[in-house]
């Protein structure tokens, strides 16, 4: 029975060995009409020339961008597993935007009737949505780090979730690029393995910065709490890494971040992952810990948000609602139940199975529905401005 656990966690933890064998006829509906498009979505990951002069002169600079703007997605390899296989993303790094001025009318619209996506982190200034459509008219524009919800509708797709724009494109965040890089490595190793559940080191991992959350300092205090009770029944194995702040370079010099080599490897090695809501109840370290068979676990005051008292992005988790994650009412009731679920080894083993089972279909549903968002969404936009210039 523990073999059959231990293969069923690593063929549910592996997705993309099974997952070359699939065809376009496994997520593709014949009753529905796709428009035919070509089979290239070009990808735009938009800089501003200050912001390309700033990775220029330093060097070390060169992933700040694609980890400060949220353009992870789109240099790690989820569009590729989770695709359908209809299309293949071209990423076209460092693509200039333009003041609207300096732009000529009509030099972009038709050169290229394929699908493309413009990607942009945040406004700017120099770079902002009016910059973007400007400059990529014939482009689906997207907006990869409004955390807080404010261009909601100034983009015609995003990633954070809001139900304000449920009709714009929406993909998840995915693995954040400095850790899936460290995974990868980690991953690499000739002696590789996902461990089961029930045969890892900690009960949980907490690592976090304690600054993009008033109610982590809130955890934290927590944690230190139950952890030194003498009158616990047992110390729970865990692992903590609480910084004082949060550096775009984790694994710089100056960090006081754990670095993600390490951090992959905690996850790698822990039955649950603590997932509080950092400017945003989604989070990287969500998808980072099931990708290393660990389970996420949430609070319910950060899973359903239904109010913007709460936060700006109403329900900003609604895709994740039927996850089979650990929800507790409150982090006080953190101790006592990860004890609890860990009395029963088996019952562990198949909860992680269920949630990597769960996560799967829903990457593959979230990008295939990103990809009909840009078929359809590009044919309209090509059709338009073909009418327009006739």
């Amino acid at each position: 029975a523990e073999a059959a656990a231990i293969d069923a966690v690593s063929s549910a933890a592996s997705p993309h060995q099974n997952h070359r064998s699939l065809r376009l006829s496994h997520y593709f509906d014949p009753k529905s009409v796709v428009p035919r498009a070509n089979n290239t979505i070009t990808v735009y990951l938009a800089l501003s020339q200050r912001e390309i002069d700033q990775e220029n002169r330093d060097r070390s600079m060169v992933n700040r961008f694609d980890i400060l703007y949220g353009h992870s997605i789109f240099k790690t390899d989820i569009l590729r597993r989770y695709g359908s296989g209809r299309v293949q993303f071209l990423i076209r790094e460092h693509a200039q935007c333009l003041d609207c001025s300096d732009v000529l009318v009509g030099q972009t619209a038709l050169q290229n009737r394929a699908p493309c996506l413009a990607v942009r982190g945040m406004d700017t200034l120099d770079c902002a949505s009016m910059h973007m459509k400007c400059n990529y008219p014939q482009c689906i524009t997207m907006t990869t780090n409004d955390e807080g919800c404010q261009k909601a509708l100034s983009y015609d797709a995003r990633l954070y979730f809001t139900s304000e724009a449920r009709s714009k494109g929406y993909l998840p965040l995915g693995l954040r690029l400095d850790s899936w890089i460290s995974l990868q490595k980690i991953q690499a190793r000739p002696n590789f393995f996902i461990f089961p559940a029930s045969k890892r080191k900690y009960g949980f991992n907490a690592i976090f910065s304690k600054v993009t959350n008033p109610a982590r300092e809130q955890l934290v205090a927590t944690i230190i709490e139950q952890q030194s009770d003498n009158n616990s029944s047992s110390r729970l194995p865990i692992f903590t890494k609480f910084a004082g702040e949060f550096n775009w370079n984790t694994n710089g010099e100056n960090s006081d971040q754990l670095h993600t080599d390490q951090t992959m490897e905690v996850m790698l090695d822990s039955i649950f992952t603590l997932s509080p809501a950092g400017h945003n109840p989604e989070t990287f370290r969500m998808n980072e810990a099931i990708e290393a068979g660990s389970i996420p676990v949430m609070v319910r005051n950060d899973l359903y948000i239904n109010s913007k008292y709460q936060h700006k992005c109403l329900d900003a988790l609604e895709r994740w609602y039927d996850a089979p994650i650990l929800v507790l009412d409150s982090w006080k009731d953190l101790y006592p139940t990860v004890e609890r679920l860990m009395e029963d080894p088996a019952a562990l083993d198949e909860m992680q199975v269920t949630v990597r089972m769960w996560y799967d279909n829903y990457m593959r549903k979230a990008v295939t529905d990103f990809e009909d968002f840009m078929i359809k969404s590009s044919s309209l936009e090509v059709a338009g401005s073909l009418e327009y210039y006739q």
